[in-house]
């Protein structure tokens, strides 16, 4: 009895701590001034909204006109003296760009996507770049 009293307290602690880092995000709008790439879709230049569906799923849909994305992610990074300004950081071949990262100001931790076929074969071939755009109205650094 005691063991299971134990278990459930450590389980509950558990879920309090990691909430904030799987709640639903508010998300943020960026600009995006090329056409790029998010998994297997391709979005053309434009405005968008960024947010996260549910643990591990970001959406990326366009504000200004037709085009939607929902994609797969890793949590990446975190901890007190991580950079918490929401931004999307894309990978970078020429004029091809496929989003990387995404990272949102409620929770500390960032989303990374995976390398879909396309980009690997750029990244097989050339030079990596790579792009930060803020979200709107939050200051570059």
């Amino acid at each position: 009895m005691k063991n299971t009293r134990l278990m459930v307290s450590a389980v509950f602690a558990l879920l309090v701590l990691l909430t904030p880092a799987f709640a639903q995000s508010n998300g943020f709008r960026v600009q995006v001034p090329f056409q790029f790439a998010v998994g297997n879709h391709t979005l053309a230049a434009g405005e968008y909204r960024v947010t996260v569906m549910k643990p591990g799923m970001l959406q990326v849909q366009r504000v200004d006109g037709p085009g939607t994305a929902a994609v797969l992610t890793n949590y990446i990074g975190g901890g007190p003296s991580q950079d918490l300004s929401p931004r999307l950081i894309f990978h970078s071949y020429g004029d091809h760009h496929f989003l990387s990262q995404v990272w949102i100001d409620d929770v500390n931790v960032g989303h990374e996507l995976f390398a879909s076929a396309s980009e690997l074969r750029y990244a097989r071939a050339g030079d990596q770049g790579q792009t930060t755009l803020l979200a709107k109205g939050q200051p570059s650094k």
